[in-house]
């Protein structure tokens, strides 16, 4: 049984290139739906669900996550300087002076139904990644899985073999794994591979690595404008079941 947890770290240190002038003026993380920038929506599901200590790993337009602590006592910050030049691992080995736990991972581009925190939340499993079914939103990112287990991740269908759904950018991440992630990353030569989380890939062959499927889980990611559009829908459906 996984232990009861209280962090989570966000990743929020990208240059959102391929929103063109939005990116260039605010980051991913303030895009705003509904009036509030995205990451306000995911800081309060995080915290209604328990969390009470949050990193946000930033980097560019950093000031941006710097203000919000004036709003949020459980926020903390942690600056990636090599933002434009590294990825996701490099920024994860950011928080290292915070990982003394398990913790929940998510990206700061992200708008989805509160139901994706409680669910990876309450698996019984110590490191699970949460996937939905299919939503032909652009830039997906596939995982293929052994039995319950997951041994496959990219963005290529055609090198996944058993495709057990997408990968939403939401997982549940153990202090153990988080160690091995950052052995595996600081051993590659190449600081910016075009998909680094498959790091998880290399690992999960000796490190069981889950995975919590959410069929029908409403969520969006945003990094082009297209996604943008998406997001908005999608917003509108997850407001639509608020009580």
């Amino acid at each position: 049984m996984s232990q009861v947890i209280t962090k989570a770290v966000i990743l929020a240190a990208g240059m959102g290139l391929r929103l063109k002038e939005m990116g260039e003026e605010t980051p991913k993380g303030f895009i705003r739906l509904d009036g509030n920038p995205i990451i306000e929506h995911s800081l309060r599901t995080l915290i209604s669900c328990g969390i009470k200590e949050i990193l946000i790993v930033t980097g560019h337009k950093r000031e941006y996550y710097e203000n919000l602590k004036e709003t949020y006592p459980e926020i903390r910050t942690v600056e990636n300087t090599k933002f434009a030049d590294t990825g996701t691992m490099y920024s994860l080995g950011c928080a290292q002076d915070f990982v003394d736990a398990d913790f929940i991972l998510l990206e700061s581009d992200l708008v989805f139904d509160p139901e994706a925190i409680t669910g990876i939340l309450n698996v019984p499993y110590s490191d699970c990644l949460l996937l939905s079914g299919t939503t032909n939103a652009g830039d997906e990112v596939y995982v293929g899985a052994v039995e319950n287990r997951v041994a496959q991740i990219s963005k290529d269908r055609n090198q996944i073999k058993d495709s057990v759904g997408e990968y939403i950018g939401i997982a549940k991440i153990s202090k153990q794994l988080y160690g091995r992630l950052q052995q595996t990353a600081s051993s590659d030569s190449n600081p910016k591979q075009s998909y680094d989380m498959d790091c998880l890939v290399r690992i999960a062959s000796e490190h069981p690595l889950h995975f919590l499927r959410m069929d029908g889980l409403d969520w969006a990611e945003i990094d082009d404008l297209k996604q943008l559009e998406r997001a908005q829908k999608v917003w509108e459906k997850i407001k639509a079941k608020r009580p």
